[in-house]
């Protein structure tokens, strides 16, 4: 292969590195989350510098046709993605539904309130009428 398509992904790494580190310092993306972007493109990275350690990782798995392990990255890489997505997706819907009851019992507590402010309110007219 040449060497333009080398630098080429390197740069288009690098540009997508500098995209997640925006993201982050504008608060778009959250630390926790950008860690596996991070690391993928830290991957990415290596991998333009040094194509070679991809046939020699082919060869090491026995893979015969090394581009093709670059599909197994690939397909592994997004299955981490969506295994971090869905548990962050999991963890979100939990505390949704515990948010979700505690405004129920406010809102409750806030009905019984006002029944008996009400109340309170009433018995105080009516003695104000008796006197």
């Amino acid at each position: 292969m040449k060497v333009d398509i080398f630098i080429f992904s390197f740069l288009v790494s690098l540009l997508f590195l500098s995209t997640i580190l925006y993201l982050i310092r504008t608060g778009k993306l959250r630390e926790q989350y950008a860690i596996l972007w991070i690391i993928l493109t830290g991957i990415m990275m290596m991998l333009s510098l040094f194509p070679s350690l991809i046939d020699r990782t082919a060869k090491v798995i026995g893979v015969s046709y090394a581009p093709s392990l670059l599909y197994l990255l690939g397909l592994v890489s997004v299955l981490f993605i969506l295994l971090h997505l869905t548990i962050a997706l999991s963890s979100m819907t939990a505390r949704f539904i515990v948010l979700t009851q505690k405004i129920a019992l406010l809102e409750q507590e806030q009905l019984e309130y006002r029944g008996r402010q009400a109340t309170a309110d009433h018995s105080l007219q009516t003695a104000e009428r008796r006197i």
